[in-house]
């Protein structure tokens, strides 16, 4: 295989053409040569960052130097280059040297260097065989002919100072002199070995030496001069005595090598010598083999070896010696034992001695030690020491131990130390440290050498080397091996047997191998062993369930009432913990962190753990107690950290008060609920507040405790003793702020009914959540309208709150995102619900929660699972503090103390964001075995599933199509136009935008996109949006746009701006060719169109006199325009809060046909009422046996469709109602503001709230002839439904079995006809009554008919609500008012809202009637059976009854309606109401008289005829009536005139007594008989007949005169 050519870098070519450039052409050769031959073993790296002009100058200035010395010159020169004296620089000091070659120099060289602390930065040497001519000039370079020669150029660390200059340069310059001795007698030295050697052969016979190691010796000297030691002085010596005393003298021959020097010799006195090296001179061994004291300059750095061949007289005394210093050749050192003569002998010897049989491990084991042993140890040693060493090493068993064996060195100048210690265990440390340890117990001044050696085996060994002065000392290795072994046992060693003292044998051994190098360095320096195995416990402790372990502690150094604490985090992980997590947490426990130290600890087995060791301070005023402390601290900390506890300033008072966790958790809920209720305090004022006043939080915690601990069963003295003993320190509390922020914690517990703090859960743990029932009106300043109950639930992941209205209520639960202010969104909400829940059996509730984690969430499944936890924690929290129902009884929940009566009725419902929640509700109702079952949360899946019946937009529907059919269309057969707010995937407008065919929507917008079809086909695209409404998750997108009409098409909301197309811009009257998203839905939102239908969320219409932060919807405030801008002739709401109430009546006010959003949208919450009472009432027949939950489902389904008509009816009257009242217009405006004023005074209706305008802008309106708007009367029907609710709760109620047919009446039919017989057990039973009635009343009767009633009559709210169902059962309205809405589109709504007041105002004058005229308390069968019979009678001869005349004026009447297109017959009863009234009157004269019905009605409109009293009615009925007191006299005066004509009509007929009385006769007669008062009231009419203008004491006048008439007739019969 032949070398690559190598490639000549570019730097170098780069030299070469300097040379052949600059210099004169006879050099040019020479120098190139001369740089070829230095550069050719130059490293690529040493050429980088050189440049060409330097390499230049070093070759050029090494040619000259050459140039200028001798062959045979020793020349080093020592100089900084600089360009301005040598032409050429570098950034080192530049040695030269010029030498004749010879062995040595390089090694010598570089020694120097070393010796003086020089680094070589480049060393350029090459032996060059330099040719000269006579004259000395170069002519030759490595030509193969001339003188060799070495040249170096080197480059060292710059030398700055001339001293260090040519000190290293005289260093040279005397290493290069020796050398040139040594190798110039090296050949006289070998030669003067053998003669010598010769020599003592030649004495044997007188040498005192066993013969075996006579021959060993001489084989030896033999073998040396065999190129096996390298000679570097020779001197001979004479042994004699001077003065008594021996010397040791050189000869006069001079000596060879480095002893050519005579100042290296000297004469040395044996008395000098230390006992040993005496000793040692005087055996009778030939030689002596030990170590010089100074290190060889010369080809190695070692001490040099001597090796001293005894003089021997004839009579073989010692008499001098032969010395010879140097160095074993390598040799020496990698030669086998067997093959060195006098160590093979000395190995054998001791293989002997040792005893070890032949071929056994031992013996093995022992020559492979003195084999590998260190060959000048193995010299110089003696037998019985190294055969110590062997076996003691091979005692060792290649165990963990370690071994230390001395040997003092003969001469006294060092003691050789080996030391044995296993691989495993030998390191740098733990060198220096027996350097060390050696040094200071020989007290050496030199640094100890060292020389270690590593094997197959086990053991590694070092051996040092301690020079000193005299080794004369005794040695006690086992004390220094003692302290070895504490320095060379580590960390783990300690560790180990700590572990396995604390855990024993079994268990302690693969744990300390688990951890035997577990710990970091940085551990290990921190940490004692002992404390290690106690963090141990806590790795080994950490698990799934525990995942942090801790311990909070003070270190030892530290007083017990230091401020300074430590707390170690454990955990299992790959990644340590961010300091940033930590920090915040231990911050709000009041610590501050100054420092933190992680250790990352991996076992044997790969596991990770981390353990983080922070130091801190407490800031707390008080000393810690960390025996108390620690407990709570660390379970503080791990719910932190578990995310169980929150991480605020509340957990300073773990440490600054002694309170647990959980305790301080009561606390932070409190201060939570204060913000929600607008508690002007930040959280971090309150914390700053119990911090600072530690004891007076502890008070508030055993407040609560003593309130609600079941253990103190809640006992009111218990409270009021501490109430008393915080009120009295809080004399000492000096800021008002700080006393307010206590006193409301103090009301606050004081207001809480219940909670569920001291519940726990299967596990016997804490429930992880914290619930406050309330009574929110014994707290101070909370915002209106204030709810009957509240609970408040809190939990490091979700706050929450449920606001109700009375004990049975309901609402849905809202998934909040107001973080800050939920409860005033809930607030706000539950007014809306106490409104809408007029038509249902609750009152109004609502819920709303917040997940406090969602922020760090990021997809929306993960979000959505989120929602459904937190929902199910939520829902738990409610039924904690919930009473139950077992067996009909009420069981209160476990570890509650109430405060409050029984209260089990809790019902859910479906919110934003919670709309498919239901069956998660139910689940929660199961696991707490609530009475409810599922019917807890309506609408799950074995319920009504409101989208898919579409009852929330069916309910509003109604209110859309009256509004049309108002305006005279009917909007299922004829097109209209309409735009929307929402998508086809929605419930409400994906329903709505289905409800007729001839919809043509024109506009549609959500959160994402705006659909626009500026001429809709309405056929083709109802096709089309019942497409997208059945398919899963559609948008606007997915509307095919081919189905769009021209210009039209579906846009990006995230558009920048969209062009508007010729037809767009027709559609919304505009010229603008662009417009930004929002703008557009502002412009759809004002357009020209029939109608706005909201199915979306979010408000879109406001006042002009409101802001938008007033609407509290920022989503929607670049887009929400006013109500009077508004241009949509109809607004159906079927979604929340679409448009603000002063919206809805600045729209209403100027000509727009609304509702409010309560009214439109009821379906939905009346659909899901009647779920959950229908599954009451099964859920009580399947836990009878009566049916299975299998039957169950199945009749539930089977009345899905009759459920949804029975709602859509309630609908339907209850938009009947406030048109019926709207259509009266101005006249009712008077009695309305006396409702109004009602229902304030009664502490029902907060008018500002309700935004009701003050009465002078209502008579302002009245003047102007506009009356209460649609939106305002609805506000109005609401309430008053909600008052006689209330009131109509009662047992007189419940118990009348009359009214106990609306029990039956509310069922669907398949109830009423398979289970009427266990309706009656109904849990609900008087509130579902209740109910019914009170909605028929005001949606027939108006919202002020009770309260009117009340005025006029005095009566009782049962015995009105008795008149009324009687009067409506005597008379049968309810048929005529089901005929009546039979006209829808048929007739005109005027026609069928004109006789519906007729028959509310007839209604209202037999319920008065019966009022005044009842005899005690008369149920309403009793009435019933009193009066039906006769009034059907009268109303069968009404017409032959009534004079002629009257006939006429109810036909005339009758025809109008007709006319608009109502039914004949129909027409003529109700215009024949005002007469039919009186038939109460004549059914009682008829009683009374005993006549027949006929006779009596004959004769009592003929008499009131003849008198002019039905004439003089119709005058009273016309008279205007400015207030009140006007309105009940009028009243009074048209109850005097029935009375006086029934007064009358009972004594005509007792006149004549046959039973075939001819009435009209006995009318002429009576008349006659009595003409003369008859008279005097006719000139009284008369007065009244000359102008229409009354006074009411006109009246007074003419009824008085009417009653003399009747007493003047009575006396003359």
């Amino acid at each position: 295989m032949t070398a690559r050519e190598t490639v000549v870098p570019v730097l170098l070519e780069k030299v070469y053409k300097l040379i052949q450039d600059k210099l004169d052409l006879a050099h040019r050769p020479l120098v190139t040569q001369l740089a070829q031959h230095m550069f050719s073993n130059v490293s690529q790296d040493d050429l980088i960052q050189r440049n060409e002009s330097d390499l230049y100058g070093a070759v050029v200035s090494l040619w000259h130097h050459i140039n200028e010395k001798k062959a045979d010159d020793i020349s080093v020169r020592v100089f900084n280059p600089t360009v301005s004296r040598q032409g050429w620089q570098s950034t080192h000091t530049i040695v030269e040297i010029v030498v004749p070659d010879s062995p040595f120099l390089v090694d010598s060289v570089k020694m120097a260097l070393t010796r003086l602390d020089l680094s070589s930065h480049l060393m350029l040497h090459n032996p060059t065989q330099i040719l000269r001519s006579d004259k000395g000039d170069v002519v030759g370079v490595s030509a193969n002919e001339g003188v060799f020669q070495s040249l170096f150029h080197i480059e060292v660390d710059r030398l700055s100072s001339k001293a260090e200059m040519t000190q290293l340069k005289e260093e040279l310059v005397a290493i290069f002199r020796d050398t040139g001795l040594v190798v110039n007698d090296w050949m006289k030295m070998v030669e003067r070995l053998q003669t010598v050697t010769d020599q003592v052969e030649a004495q044997k016979a007188s040498i005192p030496v066993d013969e075996k190691r006579f021959e060993e010796t001489v084989a030896f000297l033999r073998w040396l001069g065999e190129h096996n030691f390298t000679f570097m002085g020779y001197k001979e010596y004479d042994l004699v005595s001077v003065d008594g005393d021996t010397v040791l003298k050189p000869t006069q021959e001079q000596g060879l090598g480095l002893f050519a020097n005579s100042n290296r010799v000297r004469d040395v006195k044996l008395s000098e010598f230390s006992d040993s090296a005496r000793l040692e001179a005087k055996k009778p061994y030939v030689l002596i083999l030990t170590k010089g004291n100074t290190a060889s300059r010369i080809h190695r750095p070692a001490y040099t070896d001597y090796i001293g061949i005894k003089k021997f007289d004839e009579n073989g005394k010692v008499i001098g010696e032969h010395r010879f210093t140097g160095l074993y050749t390598s040799a020496v050192y990698n030669h086998t034992v067997e093959t060195i003569p006098l160590v093979r002998e000395k190995v054998e010897r001791i293989l002997e001695a040792s005893g070890y049989r032949e071929g056994s491990y031992s013996y093995k084991a022992l020559h492979n030690i003195l084999e590998n042993y260190p060959r000048d140890e193995l010299l110089q040693a003696r037998e019985e020491e190294l055969l110590e060493v062997g076996t003691g090493v091979v005692q060792m068993q290649d165990r963990d131990l370690l071994r230390l064996f001395v040997r003092k060195d003969p001469f006294g100048r060092f003691f050789s130390c080996m030391v044995y210690v296993t691989k495993d265990r030998y390191n740098t440390e733990l060198r220096r440290q027996t350097q060390r340890i050696l040094k200071q117990y020989f007290g050496c001044e030199q640094e100890v050498e060292f020389t270690t050696y590593f094997s197959e085996s086990p053991l590694a060994r070092t051996h040092y080397i301690v020079r000193v002065d005299n080794n004369n000392m005794d040695v006690d290795v086992k004390t220094i091996e003692q302290n070895l072994m504490e320095v060379s046992s580590t960390w783990d060693d300690r560790l180990s047997e700590s572990i396995i003292a604390n855990f024993g044998e079994s268990k302690g051994l693969p744990l300390s191998k688990e951890y035997m190098r577990a710990f970091p360095r940085s551990y290990k320096e921190d940490m004692m062993p002992g404390s290690a195995v106690a963090d141990i416990e806590r790795l080994e402790a950490l698990s799934e369930e525990n995942k942090l372990g801790m311990l909070f502690y003070r270190p030892q150094e530290e007083a017990s009432d230091s401020k300074a604490v430590r707390l170690k985090l454990f955990y299992q992980s790959d990644e340590p913990i961010h300091l940033s997590d930590v920090m915040p947490m231990l911050e709000n426990l009041g610590l501050r962190v100054i420092g933190e130290s992680p250790y990352e600890v991996r076992k044997t087995n790969g596991v990770t753990y981390w353990i983080l060791d922070f130091s801190m301070l407490h800031k707390s005023e008080e000393t810690i107690d960390l025996r108390e402390a620690r407990d709570l601290f660390q379970q503080a900390f791990a719910a932190i950290w578990a995310g169980e506890l929150e991480s605020d300033g509340f957990n300073r008072l773990v440490l600054g008060a002694g309170l647990s966790g959980r305790e301080i958790s009561i606390l932070r809920a409190y201060a939570r609920y204060m913000r929600q209720v607008g508690f002007p305090f930040s959280q971090q004022y309150i914390e700053d507040t119990l911090s600072h006043y530690p004891e007076l939080a502890k008070g508030l915690v055993k407040l609560f405790a003593k309130r609600f601990d079941p253990k103190h069963k809640g006992s009111a003295k218990g409270q009021q003793d501490l109430i008393n003993t915080i009120t009295e320190q809080l004399d000492h509390v000096e800021s008002l702020d700080d006393d307010r922020i206590i006193r409301r914690y103090m009301e606050m517990i004081s207001a809480t009914l219940r909670t569920n703090y001291y519940q726990v859960d299967e596990n016997k743990q804490a429930k992880p959540w914290l619930a406050l029932k309330m009574k929110p009106s014994e707290i101070p300043d909370i915002p209106a309208p204030v709810p009957v109950f509240e609970i408040f639930v809190y939990a490091p992941d979700i706050e929450g709150v449920h606001l109700r209205g009375g004990k049975v209520a309901r609402g849905g639960l809202r998934w909040s995102d107001r973080q800050e202010d939920f409860r005033t969104e809930i607030l706000g909400l539950v007014k809306a619900q106490q409104v809408k829940n007029t038509v249902i059996v609750p009152v109004g509730a609502k819920g709303g929660f917040v997940c406090k984690r969602q922020h760090t969430m990021t997809g929306r499944d993960e979000i959505f699972a989120e929602g459904q936890r937190c929902y199910k924690r939520f829902i738990r929290a409610l039924l904690d503090v919930s009473d139950n129902i077992i067996e009909g009884e009420v069981i209160p929940p476990k570890n509650v103390v109430r405060h409050d009566e029984d209260d089990p009725y809790l019902v859910v419902a479906a919110d934003k964001g919670t709309a498919t929640f239901s069956d998660l509700a139910n689940s929660v109702s199961a696991e707490y075995n609530f009475w409810l079952g599922d019917a807890f949360a309506s609408g799950g899946s074995n319920g009504y599933d409101h989208k898919a019946m579409g009852i929330t937009a069916k309910g509003g529907w109604e209110s859309v199509k009256r509004h049309f059919r108002e305006m005279g269309i009917d909007c299922q057969t004829t097109d209209f136009t309409a735009i929307g707010v929402g998508d086809m995937a929605g419930d409400v407008f994906g329903n709505g935008m289905l409800l007729s065919k001839h919809i043509r929507l024109q506009a549609a917008f959500n959160h994402m996109h705006i659909f626009i079809d500026p001429n809709p086909e309405s056929a083709s695209s109802w096709e089309e949006r019942n497409r997208l409404f059945n398919l899963p998750r559609s948008s606007w997108e997915d509307y095919n746009k081919e189905l769009i009409s021209k210009g039209g098409g579906v846009f990006s909301r995230r558009s920048k701006s969209i062009a508007l197309t010729p037809e767009i811009q027709k559609m919304l009257g505009t010229k603008k060719a662009s417009l930004a998203p929002n703008d557009l839905i502002k412009m759809i939102l004002s357009m020209k169109v029939d109608l706005l239908w909201n199915g979306g969320i979010g408000t879109y219409v406001k006042s002009s006199n409101e802001t938008h932060t007033d609407v509290g919807d920022r989503a929607n405030d670049v887009l929400r325009i006013d109500g009077r801008d508004l241009r949509a002739k109809v607004v159906g709401e079927g979604g929340n809060l679409g448009m603000t109430q002063l919206g809805r009546i600045e729209y209403a006010l100027a000509g727009g046909r609304v509702n409010t959003d309560f009214v439109d949208n009821v379906g939905g919450v009346d659909c899901s009422d009647n779920e959950v009472n229908i599954k009451i009432f099964l859920n009580g027949l399947v836990s009878n046996g009566d049916l299975t939950i299998k039957q169950r489902n199945q009749v539930l389904e089977s009345m899905e469709d009759e459920v949804g008509e029975i709602v859509l009816d309630d609908a339907y009257c209850q938009a009947e109602s406030i048109s019926v009242t709207e259509h009266q217009g101005v006249g009712l405006v008077k009695e309305q503001i006396r409702f109004i004023h009602t229902m304030e005074k009664a502490g029902y209706l907060d008018r500002g709230l309700e935004y009701i305008p003050d009465d002078e802008t209502l008579l302002e309106r009245e003047k102007q002839g506009n009356a209460l708007t649609r939106p305002e009367l609805s506000v109005l029907i609401a309430y008053a439904k909600m008052v006689l609710k209330e009131d109509l709760v009662c047992d007189e109620i419940a118990n009348d079995e009359f009214h106990a047919q609306q029990l039956i009446q509310y069922f669907p039919t398949e109830l009423r006809r398979n289970y009427v017989q266990h309706m009656d057990n109904h849990p609900l039973r008087a509130e579902i009554i209740a109910t019914a009635l009170a909605n028929q009343m005001v949606n027939e009767m108006g919202c002020n008919f009770v309260t009117r009633l009340q005025e006029e009559t005095g009566a009782d709210i049962v015995d009105i609500a008795n008149a009324y169902t009687a009067s409506r059962e005597i008379y049968g309205f309810g048929d005529v008012l089901k005929r009546i809405r039979a006209l829808d589109n048929v007739a005109s709504s005027e026609a069928q809202y004109d006789l519906i007041f007729h028959v509310r105002r007839a209604m209202r004058r037999i319920s008065r009637w019966l009022l005044r005229n009842r005899s005690g308390k008369q149920s309403v069968t009793a009435l019933v059976e009193l009066y039906r019979d006769d009034v059907n009678a009268i109303t069968k001869v009404l017409d032959e009854t009534l004079v002629a005349a009257e006939v006429e004026e109810h036909n005339s009447v009758a025809k109008v309606w007709v006319e608009q297109g109502v039914e004949e017959e129909l027409a003529n009863s109700v215009a024949r109401l005002s007469s039919l009234y009186s038939a109460l009157d004549i059914s009682t004269v008829a009683r009374e008289t005993g006549k027949t019905v006929e006779q009596a009605s004959k004769l009592y409109f003929n008499l009131g005829d003849r008198l002019s009293l039905h004439w003089f009615l119709k005058q009273i009925n016309s008279q205007a009536v400015d207030n009140n007191w006007q309105a009940l006299a009028r009243a009074a005066f048209r109850e005097d005139l029935d009375w006086q004509q029934r007064q009358l009509t009972g004594q005509v007929l007792t006149c004549g007594c046959a039973a075939d009385l001819d009435v009209i006769k006995a009318l002429d007669d009576w008349m006659e008989s009595n003409a003369v008062s008859l008279h005097r009231w006719e000139s009284i009419l008369n007065e009244f007949k000359v102008g229409s203008v009354h006074e009411f004491a006109k009246f007074s006048v003419a009824l008085r005169e009417l009653m003399l008439l009747n007493l003047n007739c009575m006396s003359k019969d």
